[in-house]
């Protein structure tokens, strides 16, 4: 069975986040699948702030939260960001957690499900996208759920559009079954 990490994108109380996140973890439970969750406000990730980069062959993580980061996506067989957009791209605090993990990311299986105003999370998908894929070597899946606020979600997170929600994101899901077979 495929042990998949969904991680959070903000640590606001009372994100839309934390509902999004709440329905990616049922729709990947309702598939049999192995779901972990890495709150990045609960793991406290400080800004990078090593003297080394975690390309340099002696980093070590020293920072506890760092360490639970590093191994929650190690064991995991995929990872599903759970993106809120600011400012046209993701959320500071994503960014940061994936700075702190280089050879990690290296053929890890990630998708992409995101949500905002103007383009659903598009813009934010591209700054993972070029951070994971090109730079890192993930493996970002091309199908990426973008969910857009006044049409898919209400501003509190609710579903307007459940069918739509729905649609999008089990068509991400459904390539991280397909691709871990």
């Amino acid at each position: 069975m495929s042990n998949i990490l969904v991680v959070t994108g903000s640590v606001r109380p009372n994100s839309v986040n934390s509902k999004v996140v709440s329905l990616v973890v049922r729709l990947l439970e309702q598939r049999n699948l192995i779901v972990a969750v890495a709150d990045l406000g609960e793991l406290q990730l400080p800004f990078y702030d090593d003297p080394l980069p975690p390309s340099h062959p002696e980093f070590v993580p020293t920072n506890a939260g760092v360490r639970r980061w590093t191994a929650m996506v190690a064991d995991a067989d995929a990872v599903v960001l759970v993106t809120p957009e600011y400012n046209h791209t993701m959320s500071p605090v994503q960014l940061n957690a994936i700075d702190w993990i280089y050879k990690g990311w290296a053929g890890k299986l990630v998708a992409l499900i995101g949500y905002g105003w103007r383009s659903g999370a598009a813009q934010a998908h591209a700054t993972a996208r070029e951070a994971l894929a090109a730079n890192l070597k993930a493996e970002v899946l091309d199908t990426q759920a973008n969910l857009f606020f006044a049409k898919d979600l209400a501003p509190d997170g609710s579903m307007l559009d459940e069918a739509a929600v729905l649609a999008k994101v089990n068509a991400s899901l459904d390539k991280i079954v397909a691709h871990l077979g």
